[in-house]
């Protein structure tokens, strides 16, 4: 009884609120074309976040960043402070418009809000890793320097040809008694020193064409290696 009681009170207020014009019908067109730009919104969002994703995870290997935290607590220093915070932020800021966009679904809306972010979080890392791994980024950093890019030959040209004082990512192209000698990615010339303290987590078996990171502070032409490893 009660139960009828209270749909009938529901109803009454209702019908009592139309006829008062609180409540606005609106045709069934305008909730269509509500979800159609809520759903292409959201496509376009998920497409900016594994696109970010993805270009960090380029600009951190071309770089030779991502390599560095094997040398240990100086390593992940590096690594830490030669993270392009910026765009891991602006990465962010698209994580929460998704998760907001996502409330008016009630999948997204029965779901907590910490579970739901972490799943996006997961997503942009897992997703945008494997979108790392193809050679998207790589031919449109190498159409970047050839051609003028709008924004995104910037976004390339200033990210991916970042230098750092004690990152150093290059072919070796000659062997010498102490260490080698290196090309990194500016074409500059750079001659490696090893010492009995630099850091081999993987091992000294360094060759010619060998793709390397070099951590350790360089000057003028001469790194004298702290740590070094494959960079393949």
């Amino acid at each position: 009884m009660n139960n009828d009681a209270n749909k009938k009170l529901i109803r009454d207020r209702v019908l009592t609120a139309i006829k008062n014009g609180q409540v606005k019908m609106r045709p069934k067109w305008h909730f269509i074309l509500k979800a159609i730009l809520m759903a292409v919104g959201g496509i376009i969002l998920i497409l900016c976040i594994l696109y970010l994703a993805s270009f960090i995870f380029f600009v951190l290997r071309q770089t030779g960043v991502i390599f560095v935290p094997i040398f240990g607590f100086r390593g992940w220093y590096a690594f830490l402070v030669s993270i392009p915070w910026l765009l891991v932020l602006l990465l962010l800021i698209f994580i929460i418009l998704l998760e907001i966009l996502a409330r008016h679904y009630s999948f997204a809306y029965r779901q907590p809000l910490l579970y739901f972010a972490i799943a996006v979080l997961l997503f942009a890392i897992i997703g945008g890793y494997i979108v790392a791994t193809t050679h998207f980024h790589d031919r449109m950093f190498r159409y970047s320097q050839r051609h003028k890019l709008p924004f995104a030959g910037q976004m390339y040209r200033g990210y991916g040809e970042q230098r750092f004082k004690n990152i150093h990512r290059g072919i070796i192209t000659e062997i010498t008694r102490d260490g080698f000698i290196m090309e990194n990615r500016r074409g500059e010339t750079l001659t490696i020193i090893i010492t009995r303290l630099t850091r081999l987590p993987l091992g000294a078996d360094f060759s010619k064409g060998d793709m390397v990171v070099v951590f350790g502070d360089r000057e003028n032409k001469t790194v004298r290696a702290i740590g070094i490893r494959n960079a393949r």
